[in-house]
């Protein structure tokens, strides 16, 4: 047996599916590190949910016959994990129940089936035919391959008595990555001033854009760099409307790179007349993001809104509303 692990989180509705579930046990055995959701009986089980999801290094989604209990918020437990999961940007695969009798799906399952599929690529489906083993190899396998993950966790028997002395803080998934997301804070829905990374304005990175150059009529595509300082990021997040999409958030970055780009490729491409379709690449777009929400500047607004909704809507922190007053409140000083 590997004594290597992968912490993973089974998002689900409790008790629901037990063969399925107990199918991911014992795949996983040797595999992976797993957490589930919990039954909504339990006052912490939401909590509980948000700490995994905010640890694991990968989420598990298991749709079957039941949506689960709708919470004082509107959604249920399995929904709300779900939007945690895509708060935080984590890599996830999706096993879809097939229903040949849709007489038997709830409008409230059949509404977050469509929302999943529509915004998910890593779907899969099975009926009660289906090879479980082999479907679930399948998707580990392409889940490690497209996520680039390395294994964390290594049991501290089978590490020689130096190392695990240097390793010790770490080594249990559940002692680590757990105890960390304990100190976060317990509501990851509502605007607070919690920061878990911290981010200086003044600092500059870099990201990767592509683009479309014009010169005598040709049409070039190119792939360039371009420095961008913190700063940049929160005024571009000052131009949003105060509830936005991922999609809106997206565009408001191409907008940011476009001022710039077009300067940048004509140092290099002194003949190019025009440049379009300036795009910030997914990669650096994802760990933006998630740095943004680390940072507490941005929160996924639609497990708050009170309202159902399939939309994934974002909005600004109360402390990224802060940051930017002060902003103004300098440029006026100044």
């Amino acid at each position: 047996m590997s004594n290597r692990r992968y912490h993973i989180h089974v998002i689900c509705v409790a008790h629901s599916q037990p063969l399925i579930l107990d199918s991911l046990a014992v795949f996983f055995q040797s595999r992976a590190f797993l957490t589930y959701d919990l039954s909504t009986h339990l006052s912490q089980s939401a909590l509980y949910g948000r700490q995994c999801v905010d640890a694991c290094d990968y989420v598990l989604m298991v749709i079957g016959d039941s949506y689960g209990a709708v919470q004082n918020t509107g959604f249920s437990q399995m929904h709300l994990s779900y939007f945690n999961a895509k708060a935080c940007i984590k890599p996830m695969m999706t096993l879809i129940k097939r229903h040949y009798d849709p007489d038997v799906v709830s409008e409230s399952l059949k509404g977050f089936i469509r929302m999943v599929e529509q915004k998910n690529n890593q779907v899969h489906y099975y009926d009660d035919n289906t090879d479980i083993k082999q479907l679930l190899h399948n998707i580990h396998a392409d889940m490690i391959e497209k996520s680039n993950l390395a294994p964390e966790w290594i049991k501290v028997r089978d590490l020689d008595s130096s190392t695990a002395a240097n390793t010790q803080g770490s080594l249990n998934p559940q002692a680590g990555h757990l105890a960390s997301a304990r100190r976060q804070t317990n509501n990851r829905y509502e605007a607070s001033d919690r920061v878990t990374t911290m981010i200086e304005p003044s600092a500059a990175f870099d990201i990767e854009y592509s683009a479309q150059a014009y010169e005598d009529g040709n049409l070039t595509d190119v792939m360039m760099t371009m420095s961008l300082t913190w700063q940049d990021v929160l005024l571009a997040l000052g131009g949003l409307p105060a509830v936005f999409s991922s999609y809106g958030l997206q565009s408001q970055f191409n907008r940011l790179i476009a001022a710039k780009a077009e300067r940048d490729i004509k140092r290099l491409m002194p003949k190019v007349h025009a440049v379009a379709r300036c795009q910030i690449i997914k990669s650096d777009l994802d760990k933006l993001q998630r740095l943004l929400v680390a940072a507490n500047w941005i929160q996924i607004k639609s497990a708050g809104s009170g309202v159902r909704s399939t939309k994934e809507l974002w909005s600004l922190t109360f402390y990224a509303k802060k940051l930017l007053a002060e902003n103004k409140a300098n440029d006026k000083d100044r």
